[in-house]
């Protein structure tokens, strides 16, 4: 499709474009984990204000999440094109995807549910609480594999 020449090219540059947008997917991923999360935990005293702040942070994360990997998708598709390690493109391109449908099933399942809840010191929010922390360690261990195939992909 591309003469080889050129895909080496249109190789780096849909790298420089893949790598980044998973990396900073996966950096807001862990900011929102090991930051954020405790953080507005114990410095946000009424449950209703941190339900609402957590929520309305895990919609934006999903947005960049969206967005990221859209492109991480798109860009490993397109790098797959004339790949000799076609597999590994698709196969990232398919880590991506799953890590989407799980924050879509965290973002329309889990954190309505969770947002509901008036005690946080409930049995339902500990059980929603540890099924959210499944799916999103899911997600992060998803876009953390996507990103080392990525970095270690060979331009041959």
């Amino acid at each position: 499709m591309f003469r080889r020449a050129n895909r080496t090219r249109l190789d780096r540059i849909l790298a420089a474009v893949e790598i980044p947008a998973i990396g900073l997917w996966l950096g807001a991923l862990c900011g929102f984990a090991f930051i954020f999360a405790p953080a507005a935990f114990r410095l946000v005293p009424d449950v209703t204000q941190f339900a609402s702040l957590t929520a309305a942070n895990l919609r934006v994360l999903g947005q960049v999440g969206a967005v990221c990997g859209i492109v991480a998708i798109v860009a490993a598709l397109v790098r797959s094109f004339d790949a000799a390690d076609r597999t590994i493109d698709i196969i990232r391109a398919g880590l991506i995807l799953v890590a989407l449908l799980l924050v879509a099933y965290e973002t329309f399942a889990i954190v309505p549910a969770v947002t509901a809840i008036t005690d946080v010191h409930s049995p339902e929010f500990a059980e929603l609480h540890a099924r959210s922390t499944q799916v999103y360690g899911g997600v992060v261990v998803l876009a953390l594999a996507a990103l080392i195939l990525a970095a270690v992909r060979t331009d041959a």
